[in-house]
């Protein structure tokens, strides 16, 4: 199968460009390489093409999208802080830019389309025990999150008028090994303050809940997905563990497995911030079958390399 990946040299995309290299299909990469390196991908990976580009334009992205048989959509951009300084940038490429990709894949009968959105899209929910399903208000609280839910809705509306199929994913917290330090979620953050002995950073009380999901949980949904036969026109789905946890908990779950003797260091809470996150995967258990491996113990044993 031919598959174009939009975002490509990403966290996640060089993730999922070896797993497809690994399964034999043919891979083009599209990346404007604002947060990785050109020259490092191609020593990291063989037999791939790699196009230098921007979704923000429309004709370069055309010209290189042709023969292909599905696209996955990861380009974005995806910093909440950058989004609040900079929410104009943040809307060109999340949603003009993903209008691009779509426009291209109607001109060159591109039918199959995969993108990556956020949790961020059901905004802030202050009860903490509310599990979030792919049915719930969507009310995003920073300039980020609204910009992935104009996203989700755009790619709606392109299938239900072209001859286009599209999923979305709404990933909550991904986690592995490779995160750039632009992006790099509190997993990471707390593993480099580990290994240089530095205080854990919580911003608020630490009470906030996240749901992390290991990296290669979500790689193997991915693939699994471009196989599909698009049933439906279009489709949401949760890509989480389903087990929320609290950040404090986090810190202090790490630094029992790394077995040191790191303080924690509570910051004021940062701006834009979702306070909880937990949620509902049976959608995407019932409909495709996924099934995260990795809980979040194990997943940081590897992390560390305990």
């Amino acid at each position: 199968m031919k598959v174009f990946v939009t975002g490509g040299a990403g966290f996640i995309g060089k993730y999922l460009v070896k797993k497809l290299l690994d399964q034999g299909h043919e891979i083009t990469i599209f990346d404007n390489f604002s947060n990785s390196s050109k020259e490092k991908l191609k020593q990291e990976l063989e037999n791939i093409q790699i196009i230098e580009g921007d979704i923000r334009n429309m004709d370069r992205i055309s010209e290189c999208l042709q023969n292909y048989d599905i696209v996955i959509h990861l380009a974005a951009k995806i910093s909440v802080t950058d989004s609040i300084k900079n929410p104009k940038e943040t809307f060109e490429i999340n949603v003009e830019g993903t209008k691009n990709v779509l426009k291209a894949c109607a001109k060159q009968n591109v039918k199959k389309f995969v993108a990556l959105s956020s949790a961020a899209v059901y905004g802030n929910n202050l009860e903490s025990e509310k599990i979030l399903s792919e049915i719930n208000d969507t009310n995003p609280i920073s300039p980020y999150g609204e910009s992935k839910l104009e996203m989700e809705k755009i790619i709606k509306e392109f299938c239900e008028i072209s001859k286009i199929s599209g999923i979305v994913l709404r990933l909550f917290n991904v986690y592995g090994k490779g995160q750039t330090d632009e992006y790099a979620g509190v997993i990471t953050k707390f593993a480099d303050s580990i290994e240089k002995n530095n205080p854990l950073i919580v911003y608020g009380n630490g009470n906030q809940t996240r749901d992390f999901v290991e990296i290669n949980d979500v790689i193997e949904i991915i693939n699994e997905i471009i196989l599909l036969d698009f049933k439906k026109k279009f489709n949401i789905y949760n890509i989480a563990n389903g087990k929320p946890i609290k950040i404090i908990d986090l810190a202090n779950l790490l630094i029992e497995i790394s077995g040191k003797k790191i303080e924690i260091s509570f910051q004021e809470k940062r701006e834009g911030e979702i306070l909880h996150s937990a949620a509902a995967i049976n959608k995407v258990k019932n409909e495709l079958g996924y099934n995260p491996k990795i809980d979040l113990k194990k997943g940081i044993k590897k992390f560390l390399n305990y």
